[in-house]
């Protein structure tokens, strides 16, 4: 073997690992402690909180959950108020507060039920009415 074809070498086990170092930044997501996210696809489902997991784009799909309180304001006032048992309008307005539980069931449950509308107090609230 000579100077030439070791230098080559070299080269291409540098190209070969940056190529794999590349890849696996690509492929792999983390979860922060505001955020889960549930993998789907190949191999089932996976729920992942405070960790990651690799996600090839073509054969998974992520669903992310937020995991802070929302605060969400309801009102129902004029043609959109509740109606009592005698017949008579009633405007309301009610402000709570929503969250997931940090359970792995949980996280899998708003992921299905909700989706990505999780990030958003104004799209949990359009779900809500």
């Amino acid at each position: 073997m000579t100077g030439a074809d070791a230098i080559s070498i070299i080269i291409l086990l540098t190209i070969l690992v940056a190529v794999g170092v590349y890849l696996l930044h690509w492929l792999y997501r983390h979860s922060s402690k505001d955020e889960a996210f549930v993998r789907t696809g190949l191999g089932g489902e996976k729920v992942v909180m405070g960790g990651g997991a690799f996600v090839i784009p073509i054969v998974h799909d992520v669903t992310l959950v937020n995991m802070n309180t929302v605060p969400l304001e309801l009102k129902r006032a004029g043609a959109g108020s509740l109606i009592t048992r005698n017949k008579m309008r009633v405007d309301m307005a009610a402000e709570f507060s929503v969250r997931v539980i940090p359970t792995r069931e949980n996280v899998s449950l708003a992921a299905r039920t909700f989706g990505d509308r999780t990030s958003s107090a104004e799209l949990i609230q359009d779900v809500i009415q």
